[in-house]
C-alpha cells in the first residue's frame, strides 16, 4: 500500500478476499493505492469531502472511525 498514511490496517477477511479478487482483477491493488492516495488524502488530510467515502455511524464504538468507500473504480472492469 501507499505511504500516504502512517498506518492502514486490513481485516484478515479483507486480505483473503483481495487475494482472490486479484486473480480476476489484476489492477485492483494499484487501484486501491490510487484510492488511498486520492480519496483518503482528500478527506482526512486536505479536509475536502467529495463524497468518495462516508463515515459509518451507529457501530457502537467511538474509535477507530470506520469509513465506507462509495466512489471506487477498478480499471480491470470494462466500462468504467
Amino acid at each position: 500500500m501507499t505511504k500516504t498514511f502512517a498506518k492502514i490496517s486490513h481485516r484478515p477477511e479483507f486480505d483473503r478476499d483481495l487475494k482472490q479478487l486479484l486473480k480476476r482483477y489484476r489492477t485492483l491493488e494499484e487501484d486501491l493505492n490510487i484510492f488511498v492516495s486520492t480519496q483518503l488524502d482528500l478527506y482526512h488530510k486536505q479536509k475536502i469531502d467529495n463524497r468518495g467515502i462516508v463515515l459509518i455511524n451507529n457501530l457502537g464504538i467511538e474509535e477507530p472511525k470506520i469509513f465506507k468507500a462509495v466512489k471506487f473504480a477498478c480499471k480491470s472492469i470494462h466500462g468504467i
